[in-house]
């Protein structure tokens, strides 16, 4: 009996030893996965946090790069201790944000024909949105220079709808009529070949027309004065994002800077024809108003590359289906929510007005699913799939 004791006395001693081995064992390998072990896992838990963020670049960039940019992060923060909770600096997070886009818009190095051709599509999206809204502010000028008279016949209706003399609606109406032409500035640049020069003027003709928008929004229409702000932001955007230091922007010819300018002094001549008795030409008012013009100008854009589409393919390219398909969403949102502040069937004339925008945002629905599907059929293949999963980016 006494042998028997010693015996399992031994045996829970051993076992005892064991598994202090065990213990001694697993923090060894724990030591070794904070300091770095064989495997190559992260070595801390700033390390994990650096290649988080890091996974918004696209796999094949971080395939390249990745383990240097982490030494370069990790050389920043020398000494910090998992204990202190250590997370990657706001710049450092906002550099890896702006590198992701640069790189997945053709630069810093992004040189797959996907991320080409996604570069393509912004800088057109920009180019025609800039001729777009300098369109527009052309429109603008003429029609306030001949309702304050300063170009043929004064028309003191169109002069009192921007407000009474000297009111707050009357100075947002004459800023906005100034701002509209600025956007001239930036158009040209771009068309001259230099783009970071048209950044600042696109910025400031944006900022110009904000009073505008203000005081739609403080006369209670806070979603017109929002969906009026979406399609020159989206322009801006488009311009800041597309063209990058290592880009090379075509230089095209300054005669486009006509078509706009002849555009707005045309579309400004068509509407003294038309102020006619209102019955007679509802049906073409929805076309007239920014947002109807905004859509006739991608509308007809688009039909135009449905025909080159289809009887040029030599000519297909992913880029004008998805830079028209850009430009037409925000002008869809402006619409419809025009459409909650205007829609009525109490007359003719407005039963023919609300069936127009409903038409309108139809036509623009069509494009924004016809352009994505198909830029989307033609774009570039993304690289092939590894091994290790699904290629990212």
């Amino acid at each position: 009996m006494r042998e028997s004791e010693d015996a399992h006395v031994k045996e829970g001693e051993g076992a005892q030893v064991r598994g202090s081995g065990d213990a001694y064992a697993k923090e060894g390998e724990d030591a070794r996965v904070r300091e770095g072990g064989d495997d190559g896992a992260p070595t801390s838990l700033l390390e994990r946090r650096y290649r988080h963020w890091l996974r918004l670049l696209p796999a094949s960039y971080r395939a390249e790069r990745e383990e240097e940019m982490v030494s370069v992060f990790l050389e920043g923060s020398p000494g910090v201790s998992d204990a202190d909770g250590p997370r990657p600096r706001w710049s450092e997070i906002a550099s890896i944000a702006v590198l992701a886009v640069r790189v997945r818009l053709g630069g810093a190095g992004g040189a797959e024909p996907r991320f080409l051709a996604w570069g393509e599509t912004v800088r057109l999206t920009a180019l025609l949105g800039l001729g777009l809204q300098a369109f527009l502010g052309t429109l603008t000028a003429v029609v306030a220079l001949r309702a304050y008279g300063m170009i043929g016949t004064a028309e003191p209706l169109l002069a009192q709808a921007a407000g009474p003399a000297g009111s707050p609606e009357r100075l947002a109406n004459i800023l906005g009529v100034l701002t509209g032409p600025l956007w001239f500035a930036p158009f040209a640049a771009l068309l001259l070949g230099h783009p970071r020069a048209a950044r600042t003027p696109a910025l400031v003709a944006l900022a110009a027309g904000l009073p505008i928008l203000v005081q739609t929004s403080l006369n209670g229409f806070p979603g017109l004065a929002l969906a009026g702000l979406l399609a020159p932001l989206v322009t801006v955007t488009a311009l800041w994002a597309g063209f990058q230091r290592d880009s090379r922007p075509a230089r095209r010819s300054p005669w486009l800077l006509l078509p706009p300018l002849a555009a707005g002094v045309a579309v400004a001549a068509l509407y003294e024809v038309i102020a006619s008795p209102a019955a007679t030409v509802a049906w073409v008012w929805p076309w007239l108003d920014e947002l109807g013009l905004r859509s006739a100008f991608v509308l007809g854009a688009g039909v135009a590359y449905v025909c080159v589409h289809a009887y040029a393919p030599a000519r297909r390219t992913p880029s004008w289906p998805l830079a028209l398909a850009i430009l037409a969403l925000p002008t869809l949102c402006a619409r419809l929510v025009g459409l909650s502040h205007h829609f009525g069937f109490a007359d003719g004339i407005s039963r023919t007005i609300t069936l127009g925008m409903v038409g309108q945002a139809v036509l623009l629905l069509a494009l924004v699913v016809g352009g994505v599907v198909l830029g989307m059929r033609i774009l570039p293949a993304a690289p092939a799939r590894s091994g290790r999963g699904p290629v990212e980016g």
